[in-house]
């Protein structure tokens, strides 16, 4: 299969919430890119469904299945930790799909469509491509105006969550997939992710705003979303619903308190244990220096001072 754009979904035993991010994929998401005229393929890393689940999926996208827009993988034994989810899966998508772009999802994300959110998606899109940048991570925020910002802060160091979305490049993919130790990851595969996109070229690696309607876990309210348990990942970790509860870090308390961290793989960006913020991805300030002068590149400027002054389009 080869596309432009790789859409990357890693999902554990959360039928509906699959079900209707899959959906919105094939009903907004997808169809605002492919207007633009990228070719977009979505890969599902399907673990802990049943046979059942899997055959259901699989008739109910039956149509992008059939054309080749769709793959559904399962993982061929089961997994221990989620490091090793993640270079399962990646090694499945590199091998099944040739694309220049990949962009990471959470499986209880959705997508609001709106004419200026889609116009902001196809041209985000299109400025990675046409930049050949290796990330961009996608930000909070209401504000539909599609602007570009340092990947990192340098004024508070954090390196960014895959809270709604983390688009990068194959070679960063790659990159990851040989990373020693990032299959033996307990929590934080997608902050390790980000720095290594950083590390290995922090100017070609921007914060985007603007397409504000993608929408993830708690952060931005759903009135149609009846919070519940939301299961997922938590097994890997050794969370027991109604056993541990850890104030700050929910089901990943003692994954932080005892497992294997983005510190434990890369020392040399992200601080330790007692640091403030170890658990928020907090980044050494002499890897901020060495890396990154904080600040967009010439190029950079150019393509957000274009980007706010007009309302972005179709590539």
């Amino acid at each position: 299969m080869t596309c432009d754009i790789a859409i990357f979904i890693c999902s554990r035993n959360r039928e509906e919430l699959l079900t209707r991010l899959l959906a919105d994929i094939e009903t907004g998401f997808a169809p605002a890119l492919e207007e633009g005229g990228f070719r977009v393929c979505t890969f599902v890393y399907a673990q802990a469904y049943s046979r059942t689940v899997i055959e259901s999926l699989k008739q109910r996208f039956a149509t992008l299945i059939a054309s080749g827009r769709l793959i559904i993988a399962e993982p061929s034994l089961p997994h221990a930790r989620i490091g090793e989810v993640f270079a399962s899966a990646m090694a499945l998508l590199l091998a099944r799909i040739e694309y220049r772009l990949a962009i990471t999802m959470d499986d209880d994300s959705l997508y609001r469509a709106a004419p200026d959110i889609d116009a902001n998606l196809r041209q985000a899109a299109h400025d990675f491509l046409a930049r050949d940048a290796r990330a961009f991570s996608i930000k909070l925020g209401m504000a539909r105006t599609l602007e570009y910002w340092p990947f990192v802060d340098p004024a508070g160091p954090i390196m960014p969550f895959k809270e709604k979305m983390l688009w990068r490049s194959r070679i960063v993919m790659q990159e990851a997939l040989a990373w020693p130790r990032f299959a033996d990851l307990d929590v934080g595969e997608d902050v390790v992710l980000a720095a290594i996109a950083w590390q290995g070229g922090a100017e070609r690696c921007l914060g985007v705003y603007g397409i504000a309607t993608f929408l993830h876990l708690a952060f931005e309210p759903d009135e149609t979303d009846a919070r519940q348990n939301l299961g997922g990942y938590g097994e890997l970790v050794g969370f027991v619903e109604g056993r541990d509860h850890d104030p700050e870090l929910g089901k990943y308390g003692k994954a932080f308190g005892g497992g294997i961290v983005p510190f434990s793989v890369m020392p040399e960006i992200f601080v330790g244990p007692g640091h403030p913020h170890h658990t928020i991805s907090g980044i050494r300030p002499e890897a901020v220096a060495r890396y990154s002068a904080g600040n967009m590149s010439a190029s950079d400027a150019v393509i957000a001072s274009e980007a706010t002054q007009s309302s972005p389009g179709s590539p």
